[in-house]
C-alpha cells in the first residue's frame, strides 16, 4: 500500500515538473527569438539594402512609381551595381539597352545632353530607369506584371501576348508568361518588392 501511495504522491509532481520546464523553455525561446530579430533585420537589411534611396525617391516620385518596385528592380538587375554590363549589352543599376534609353529620351523630348554613355552613373540609369517603367505604365496599363514584362521583353512581345488568349483573357493581364526568363523575372521583381515593403 505505501509502494501504491507514493507512485500517486510522484506522479503529479512529474506533470507540475513537465509543465514548469514547458513554461521555462517555452520563456528561454521566446526571449531568443527576441533577441535574435534585430540582428535578423538587420541581416535583411544588407541583403536588401535602399541604396541610392535620395535619387529612387525623387524619381519615383517625379515620375509617380511605387518606390519599393524602383528598389526591387534595381536589386534584381544589378543588385545596385552601377557598372554592370549584361551580354544582351544593358548598363548601369536599371540595366537599360541603348535603344531602350533612346526611346526614353525621345518620349520625353530630352534635351539635357546626357547620351548613353553616362548611364554608368547611378543618379542617370536611376532618371531613365524609373521614366521607362512610368511611360511603360502609361503605354500598357496599372498591372505591374505587364509593365514588367514589358521592360524586360519590349512592348511588342508583351503586346503580342495580350492578344493571344492562351496568355491574357482579357488583354489587359498576363496570366502566363510565355518567356521562361521574363517570367522568373517579373515573379522575382515581384516578391522582391514584398520583401521591402515589410522590411521598411
Amino acid at each position: 500500500m505505501a509502494k501504491k501511495r507514493s507512485r500517486k504522491i510522484i506522479w503529479p509532481r512529474f506533470l507540475t515538473f513537465l509543465a514548469l520546464s514547458a513554461v521555462v523553455l517555452g520563456l528561454l525561446i521566446y526571449g531568443g527569438i527576441r533577441l535574435l530579430l534585430p540582428a535578423a533585420d538587420l541581416a535583411m537589411e544588407r541583403m536588401y539594402p535602399r541604396s541610392y534611396q535620395d535619387w529612387i525617391e525623387k524619381y519615383s516620385k517625379e515620375y509617380g512609381m511605387d518606390e519599393d518596385l524602383i528598389y526591387a528592380v534595381c536589386k534584381i538587375e544589378s543588385n545596385f551595381d552601377p557598372q554592370a554590363h549584361s551580354k544582351a549589352d544593358a548598363r548601369g543599376v536599371m540595366q537599360l539597352t541603348k535603344p531602350a534609353f533612346e526611346w526614353v529620351q525621345y518620349r520625353i523630348q530630352d534635351d539635357s545632353g546626357i547620351s548613353y554613355e553616362d548611364i554608368f552613373e547611378p543618379e542617370v540609369a536611376i532618371k531613365y530607369g524609373v521614366c521607362m517603367l512610368s511611360l511603360l505604365k502609361q503605354e500598357m496599363g496599372e498591372d505591374e506584371r505587364v509593365i514588367l514584362a514589358s521592360y524586360h521583353a519590349g512592348m511588342g512581345t508583351v503586346n503580342s501576348w495580350l492578344k493571344d488568349p492562351e496568355y491574357s483573357s482579357d488583354g489587359e493581364t498576363l496570366e502566363t508568361i510565355p518567356y521562361s526568363d521574363t517570367n522568373w523575372y517579373v515573379n522575382k521583381v515581384l516578391e522582391t518588392k514584398e520583401i521591402y515593403k515589410k522590411l521598411y
